[in-house]
């Protein structure tokens, strides 16, 4: 048996890992212990994340195809699997196309593992939205549908497609219209119920309390 299962440690990887909800569950899982695999489109907010969490990471921009390819290949390469693939990369139709790209590229790395195993898609949330008066045309339907369909192919296995919608507030946007609103993704909160997910799937990984300082 490997140290790693030994440990019952637990592996994470994370697109997305350099801003937003990304980088908050970065921070929530390497506080509890988990071995991190970090990638980002912005190298400069990747290395900053990866120096706070102890992650290896990479560059990795989830809506080219080669770029997650290339990626792929390299984590199949340097590790045997992982547990826990949360697509948290880019907004709005980024946030879709790259959950796609990356689960099925990450898909037979995944595969090579054991014991229950989680996709875990961020949907897209935040920014200016028209207020309720109106009904308006959302991303979330569609990532929704692409998550599920996901889901269908994982069916009968130990690896579930699981959709977060993060939490979030609303604010007034500025200006005279009182039609728009703008939304605010409450980015601790989301990650915080993300590791309760998680926790709740593995009862057997062994968190530990590790302190690290967080940088903006």
């Amino acid at each position: 048996m490997s140290g790693r299962a030994a440990n019952q440690n637990l592996r994470v990887l994370i697109s997305g890992a350099g801003s937003g909800v990304g980088l908050a569950c970065a921070y929530v899982f390497a506080s509890r212990g988990a071995e991190l695999i970090l990638c980002d489109s912005d190298g400069v907010a990747l290395t900053r994340a990866s120096d706070a969490t102890g992650g290896f990471s990479r560059f990795c921009d989830v809506v080219s195809e080669s770029s997650v390819a290339v990626f792929a290949s390299e984590i199949a390469a340097k590790f045997d699997t992982f547990d826990i693939l949360i697509n948290a990369a880019g907004k709005s139709y980024v946030r879709t196309l790259g959950m796609m790209q990356m689960s099925r590229t990450m898909l037979p790395t995944l595969r090579r593992g054991s014991g229950r195993r989680l996709i875990i898609n961020v949907a897209p949330a935040g920014g200016l939205k028209l207020s309720r008066m109106f009904p308006y045309a959302s991303s979330r339907e569609g990532f929704q549908g692409l998550s599920d369909a996901l889901a269908d192919q994982t069916r009968g296995s130990m690896i579930d497609v699981v959709t977060i919608t993060p939490d979030v507030r609303f604010d007034a946007a500025s200006g005279d219209s009182p039609f728009y609103r703008v939304e605010h993704v409450d980015e601790d909160s989301t990650a915080g119920r993300i590791l309760e997910l998680v926790t709740s799937a593995r009862p057997d990984w062994r968190q530990r309390d590790v302190r690290r300082s967080r940088r903006a």
